[in-house]
């Protein structure tokens, strides 16, 4: 049987790079029955396009868009990329609703503040110092227009790889039929080769990464800084100890911080480093350090994957996949101060603490740090429950039958 053809729009313009983040890396290893396509030579008819945007133009002002926000809106989704989409009979769009709904659509997204994007920012991302909140979000011109593009029937399927974005769409826009169209599927990733026999068993090596554009404020957003305070205050005691921290320092990072790289046994990795540089990288560690403000679900998985004891924060998302003393640890101190989940369904987040150093979070990650550094069969015993999570609860396999399930439904 002829496999269904979904087109991935990651690549257009509107999406600039999101389309090639490995978040998206499944478009690669699609559901049986259906292939991914990124480009076709059947366009979508013009007059299709113009008819959506009258359609979408109809909905959006009924649901209290004005004129001048609606345009500013539509103008975001670039009508030359909206007359790029192939005459596909599903398209699959990464993390924002870059469409008109001239082809039925389902989309993927981590957490609600991507559907409104690209127009002001409404929580705490490139470290703006204030929150819109949500009286904003509803009072902004652009609530109306995503509004209308979710209640469209164009919109087939809302996929959330996260339990409480899924939960919280129907809440946000004050519509419990939108349940409908929600899935929640753990996301998952392909299994690597089992984990190399170590040949320096007797140092114990710690290891931090950037998110995967290297953007040198990562470094923060990550908890870097409380990675360097943690490892500091343990190195004096366990000599056997290693630090990888494969990211861009800040250009304004504290003269302090680079005195704990030049004198700690610190080994800083900022050049771009091919796939098979990276599974030798987690490859070569035993204990992966995420306390960041909040879930970095590809991060996470890999690490898990490759067998590594994960050490990550109590940030928004993060307990749906790391479940403390089990598969990993959990250090408190990041939910309701960098992330959290508001009783509206919006996901909020402040970045400032996270330019400085926390005391109390870098205090735990040290303990539990000392406790996994002399306790070498707990660290495995993490480790190994991780990578069979990885398995079967977050496989490829488990991802894509509840994608398939998600397309049939949509085509259905």
């Amino acid at each position: 049987m002829e496999s269904k053809k979904v087109f991935f729009a990651g690549y257009l313009r509107p999406f600039k790079h999101v389309g090639r983040h490995p978040q998206f890396e499944h478009i690669h290893n699609p559901p049986a029955g259906y292939e991914f396509v990124t480009s076709s030579q059947s366009r979508s008819p013009k007059s299709r396009t113009l008819k959506s945007l009258m359609r979408f133009c109809r909905d959006a002002l009924a649901s209290g868009s004005t004129g001048k926000d609606l345009s500013r809106f539509i103008r975001s989704r670039s009508l030359r990329s909206q007359m790029s989409f192939p005459n596909a009979v599903l398209s699959f769009l990464p993390s924002s609703p870059f469409i008109l709904g001239q082809t039925p659509w389902v989309i993927e997204i981590e957490d609600t503040t991507t559907l409104f994007a690209p127009f002001p920012r409404i929580n705490g991302k490139r470290l703006y110092p204030r929150l819109l909140g949500l009286d904003g979000i509803y009072d902004s011109g652009f609530f109306p227009c995503v509004k209308a593009l979710l209640e469209n029937e164009s919109c087939r399927g809302i996929v959330c790889h996260v339990r409480s974005t899924a939960q919280s769409i129907p809440v946000l826009f004050g519509n419990p039929k939108l349940a409908e169209k929600v899935s929640h599927i753990p996301m998952g990733i392909q299994v690597p080769p089992s984990r190399k026999s170590r040949t320096d068993a007797d140092t114990v090596t710690l290891l931090f990464t950037n998110s995967w554009h290297q953007g040198a404020t990562g470094f923060y957003l990550r908890g870097g800084l409380d990675v360097l305070e943690a490892y500091s205050m343990l190195y004096s005691k366990y000599k056997n100890l290693r630090l990888i921290v494969r990211s861009k320092l800040p250009d304004d990072l504290d003269g302090r911080y680079h005195q704990i790289i030049e004198r700690c046994n610190v080994t800083v990795m900022d050049r771009f480093l091919r796939a098979d540089e990276i599974r030798s990288l987690f490859e070569s560690a035993d204990i992966y350090l995420l306390p960041s403000a909040r879930l970095h679900v590809v991060s996470i998985l890999q690490a898990m994957a490759h067998g590594l004891a994960v050490v990550a924060s109590d940030g928004w998302g993060i307990s749906e996949y790391i479940d403390h003393e089990r598969n990993g640890l959990i250090v408190a101190g990041r939910y309701g101060e960098t992330s959290w989940m508001t009783p509206g369904g919006m996901l909020m987040e402040d970045y400032r603490p996270l330019l400085k150093a926390t005391p109390k979070v870098a205090g735990t990650l040290r303990d539990m740090l000392a406790l996994l550094i002399d306790e070498p069969d707990r660290r495995q015993q993490l480790g190994q429950t991780a990578r069979r999570d990885i398995e079967t609860r977050f496989s490829l396999e488990s991802w894509n039958l509840g994608l398939a399930r998600v397309f049939d439904r949509a085509l259905g």
